[in-house]
Parts: C-alpha cells; sequence; structure tokens
C-alpha cells in the first residue's frame, strides 16, 4: 500500500491577479507563504518519506520548510506540472477573450479536447500525468509520498485513480495548499481527505 498526501502550492501572485500559470514561474504571495507555514506545522509530525514537487519555485517553496524539518530532499518531477497553457500563460480571462476571442468558441467546443495555442489540451496533461504517478506508485511501496503539485495536476491525479479517465475533471475542487490523501493498495484508491483546508484554522 502506498499512501499519497496531494497538496496543492500556496497561493501565488499570479492566482491572486486572475492569470493562466501552468509553466509560468508565480511565487507565493504572502498568503501563499502563510499557507505554507501553517502547512509545515500541520504535517511536522506526520510520517513522510518521500517529497516530490514540480521544478517551479511555488511548489518547492510550499513544502521547503517541512522537507527541511524532516531531513528529506526534494525531488523535482517535471511530468507534474499543471497543464501548458501556450500562449495564454499570464493572462486573464479577460484578457484571453480579448486577444483570441476565437479561441473562446473552440474551448467551449472542444472541451478536454483543445489545445491551448502551443501548448497542451487536458487530455495530453492527464496521460502525462498519469504515466509519472504510476511510476511514483511503483517506486513507493508500503510508503507515504508527499506531492506538492498543481490544481489541474492533482485533479488528473484523482481521476486516473480513481476511474483511469479524465472526464470528471471539473468534478473535484482543489484550492491552494489544500490536502488530498489516497491510500492505493493493489491499484484500489481510497480518498481519506479531498481539498481539505481546516488546519488553516488551527
Amino acid at each position: 500500500m502506498i499512501k499519497l498526501i496531494l497538496v496543492r502550492h500556496g497561493t501565488t501572485i499570479c492566482n491572486e491577479g486572475g492569470a493562466f500559470s501552468g509553466l509560468t514561474d508565480s511565487k507565493l504571495s504572502e498568503e501563499g507563504n502563510e499557507q505554507a507555514n501553517k502547512l509545515t506545522q500541520y504535517l511536522k509530525d506526520e510520517n513522510i518519506d518521500r517529497i516530490y514537487t514540480t521544478p517551479f519555485s511555488r511548489t518547492k517553496e510550499t513544502v521547503k520548510k517541512l522537507a527541511e524539518i524532516k531531513n528529506i530532499q526534494i525531488e523535482e518531477r517535471s511530468q507534474l506540472n499543471e497543464i501548458n497553457f501556450g500562449d495564454f500563460e499570464g493572462l486573464s480571462f479577460k484578457g484571453i477573450e480579448k486577444e483570441y476571442p476565437e479561441e473562446i468558441e473552440k474551448m467551449i467546443k472542444e472541451g478536454f479536447e483543445y489545445k491551448y495555442p502551443n501548448g497542451e489540451s487536458l487530455v495530453d496533461t492527464f496521460i502525462r500525468v498519469r504515466h509519472e504517478v504510476k511510476k511514483i506508485i511503483s517506486d513507493n511501496e508500503n510508503s507515504t509520498v508527499l506531492i506538492c503539485s498543481h490544481g489541474g495536476t492533482i485533479r488528473n491525479i484523482i481521476s486516473y485513480l480513481l476511474c483511469d479517465d479524465y472526464k470528471y475533471h471539473w468534478n473535484f475542487r482543489i484550492d491552494n495548499c489544500s490536502i488530498t490523501e489516497i491510500e492505493v493498495d493493489n491499484n484500489f484508491a481510497v480518498i481519506n481527505k479531498l481539498n481539505d483546508k481546516t488546519y488553516f484554522e488551527l
């Protein structure tokens, strides 16, 4: 069995501005740093064997102090990156409507298959994330693994583990610095926590 502790990075400057930030390396905001400190306090006594993040500062900074306390080397995995928004990186939805009005109709019509200009589709991202999660599970039997990643990535992980299908992607709400905990035993996944932020109030 493996226990996966899935943490979305803390709130970033781009999050606060409503900007699309898949491969944009947006730093944690003041609120995001406060969330990271609370996360550290909450998980400092949790048994954790390995910590994975993406190469972006927002994921690494969210769990940096926790990793130091637990003396665990952070391992970066680019395959756990957020979807690549391509030409839409750094733009708000209103900005996209203004600069790429023709793309909005395509986005709605094509749904999961829609590929951002010079970027990825949700299907592309699901396949990429699924491949990496399979490897992580295979490499960490009988372990507790923390993955600090992105909202879209965590939705993809949940979708893969529950039904190996991306069609429920948008049925899961994953807020900044929330914790989702899943136990996987012989390919059978059980969710213990989903989008948990109760520790914010502790």
